[in-house]
């Protein structure tokens, strides 16, 4: 999608917004899947708490060092969590996708002459795999 025409600049532009749409709701579900494991997380060192301290043989050593885990995640889930989620869903209402009248304007300035709803579908489908790989060349990763 490297055309000079400026006839084809409202389809990159349409590819453009996107894929960084496509890439915010990506990381957004990222983060909301992070907070999900780390509670699962949790809720299972709970219970082993719970057992640890039902069991007269456990050492208390065991049982302080489940609690500062649970400390620890809880912090995890009440900062780290909490802050990555609300930092993609910013990012991901500052990239919201394109919209059809957005790709018809496009695809109508590059005609010359109005579409129809077949000519958008049939756009959109055939643009689906440029936005993808232009999503997976543009995405940042992080190690969590």
């Amino acid at each position: 999608m490297n055309s000079k025409s400026k006839k084809f600049a409202g389809i990159q532009a349409y590819v453009t917004q996107a894929a960084a749409a496509q890439n915010a709701q990506a990381a957004l579900e990222a983060a909301n899947d992070k907070l999900a494991a780390d509670q699962a997380t949790l809720a299972t060192l709970e219970t082993e708490l719970a057992t640890a301290q039902a069991d007269s043989n456990t050492p208390p050593d065991t049982i302080t060092d489940l609690e500062n885990q649970i400390t620890a995640l809880n912090d995890t889930i009440s900062t780290t969590d909490a802050q990555a989620i609300t930092d993609a869903q910013a990012a991901a209402d500052n990239a919201p996708a394109p919209t059809n009248e957005s790709l018809d304007a496009a695809l109508a300035d590059m005609a010359n002459k109005p579409v129809d709803a077949d000519v958008t579908a049939w756009a959109k489908d055939t643009l689906a795999g440029k936005i993808d790989a232009q999503a997976a060349a543009t995405a940042t990763t992080t190690t969590p």
